[in-house]
């Protein structure tokens, strides 16, 4: 099995060689060749596909934009004397081990003090959904060119935050970490993980070694 695809690998790489003799090639291997013609021709569709939908899509964003900048053209018409809307964003820390920042919408300055403690009483519940709105799907108009997750791509689709303190990557597509859903509750990834995992066993095996020291000290006495 393995020489077959050895074969078959190496007659893939000689049929794109210009230099290649591929009606020598066609005469001793008929079969694979063929096969090798159809892996050709799907991959060029394939690539003739993602193109067409790169372009689909490209379309649609164009075409979005323009309706956007006519709609805010014409609300600048019908109110002239309208001021621009702005709403102030706080950074919120969520109380989790690994700290998750968002950034929420305030409607009006929290100065008064009652306001303040109905804002330290919201339930666990309210923070845990909070924090997985910001999981779901990123604004698709977004233009942050940072790099995140082990891919080290651009943010696009569903992400995920990582709660490991000070992860390197912070955000993840959930299809390159395996996830379906967003995950309820707190998340880390493998690296984090596997560092949270050590430095349990750390912290496990300090008391030991402890007990066993002072042991020692003991019976010396």
């Amino acid at each position: 099995m393995k020489s077959a695809q050895h074969n078959l690998a190496k007659i893939h790489k000689q049929w794109f060689i210009q230099e290649t003799d591929k009606k020598k090639i066609l005469k001793e291997q008929p079969e694979i060749i063929q096969r090798v013609k159809n892996d050709f021709n799907k991959l060029e569709d394939l690539a003739n596909e993602r193109v067409s939908l790169a372009e689909e899509a490209l379309k649609l964003v164009d075409r979005h934009l323009n309706k956007l900048k006519k709609d805010l053209e014409r609300h600048d018409r019908d109110h002239p004397d309208a001021m621009p809307l702005s709403q102030p964003t706080h950074s919120y820390t969520i109380p989790h081990e690994g700290s998750v920042v968002m950034d929420l919408d305030m409607y009006s300055d929290r100065g008064d003090e009652e306001e303040e403690e109905e804002e330290e009483e919201e339930s666990e519940d309210e923070i845990e959904y909070k924090v997985n709105q910001k999981r779901m799907r990123r604004d698709e108009t977004d233009n942050d060119e940072r790099l995140y997750c082990f891919c080290q791509q651009v943010s696009y689709g569903d992400m995920v935050a990582c709660d490991g303190q000070n992860c390197p990557y912070e955000w993840f597509h959930m299809e390159c970490v395996g996830l379906k859903e967003p995950p309820k509750g707190s998340w880390y990834c493998p690296d984090c993980s596997a560092r949270l995992m050590r430095h349990k066993r750390k912290q496990s095996a300090n008391p030991l070694l402890t007990k066993r020291m002072k042991k020692r000290k003991d019976s010396h006495v």
